[in-house]
């Protein structure tokens, strides 16, 4: 695709300097709710450039801090400053997430009354309004409940979708389940890259028990299939790994515009395989190949 120009294309940026890449949170008004962002623009930016765009959503218990701190999901430096980072923050037994450490105990995204979507619709329209960003290469990701906002968003908000000014060109998700609402129907197809632990005790691999020998199509494979069915891609349960650390299926038969590639690896309930740590793990690396070839 050609790069798609926002309005903040050859403008100098509304948003001050001083309210970014420094880790400190943005306010922002949504759905009748003062709740607030973090963002991360490159160094090196030039308002005549079209940067892609990656909303990062936490996982729970975590927060738009924790996604600064961990360079939302290790992708920033895998970047090369050619890409916008933001991190919205979730919400708390109905109210915005408020916590300043890193990190806020069941803060996450219910969703409920579409309001976390709400704030992603105003996120996006804040930093495109300021900034220069690519509008057909905005992505979405996330690991647990980050991970089931991330395809919520692109079940609600795909690319060339009617229900917003604004779509995901394609989502990279770890360790996904349906968690944040729920009820949408995904009727237009996503790229959609996915990784789950095959010993995942919290949400499942394959709708199986922790660690089964068999493969069912529930669970992250069930979701992955979703997406691939949505593409056109030929259907089979992914290879499940066996040995060494990880092993991914790249379906075949997709729409070119549509790739679906799902990764299995060893392992519990993580967004960054392995280590549990963004250094020294292979997860970021699969993601951000996955998202950059766009």
């Amino acid at each position: 695709m050609t790069p798609g120009m926002s309005a903040g294309c050859g403008k100098a940026p509304t948003i001050p300097a001083s309210m970014y890449n420094n880790g400190n949170p943005i306010p922002i008004m949504a759905a009748g709710w003062q709740r607030r962002y973090i963002l991360s623009v490159p160094t090196n930016y030039v308002n005549t450039t079209a940067y892609k765009l990656v909303i990062a959503y936490h996982a729970r218990d975590s927060n738009d801090h924790t996604m600064y701190n961990n360079k939302y999901y290790g992708l920033q430096p895998l970047s090369n400053n050619t890409t916008i980072f933001v991190a919205p923050n979730g919400q708390v037994n109905g109210a915005p997430c408020m916590g300043t450490g890193n990190g806020e105990g069941s803060c996450g995204w219910p969703n409920g009354s579409d309001k976390d979507m709400q704030l992603a619709d105003e996120v996006v329209k804040a930093v495109e309004a300021s900034f220069c960003i690519d509008t057909n290469r905005i992505f979405a990701t996330g690991w647990s409940y980050g991970a089931s906002m991330s395809e919520q968003t692109a079940c609600e908000r795909p690319l060339g979708g009617t229900a917003a000014t604004w779509g995901v060109r394609a989502v990279a998700t770890y360790a996904v389940a349906r968690l944040s609402g729920g009820g949408c129907k995904a009727t237009k197809p996503v790229a959609y890259f996915g990784h789950h632990g095959t010993c995942d005790s919290v949400l499942t691999y394959d709708g199986q028990t922790r660690c089964s020998t068999t493969t069912g199509e529930q669970g992250g494979v069930g979701i992955a299939k979703t997406w691939a069915t949505l593409a056109g891609c030929t259907w089979a349960i992914p290879q499940k790994v066996t040995s060494g650390n990880h092993v991914c299926t790249k379906f075949a038969g997709c729409s070119a515009d549509y790739p679906v590639e799902f990764c299995s690896h060893k392992g519990d309930h993580t967004g960054f395989p392995d280590t549990n740590d963004e250094r020294n793990t292979w997860g970021p690396a699969e993601a951000w190949a996955f998202l950059n070839q766009f």
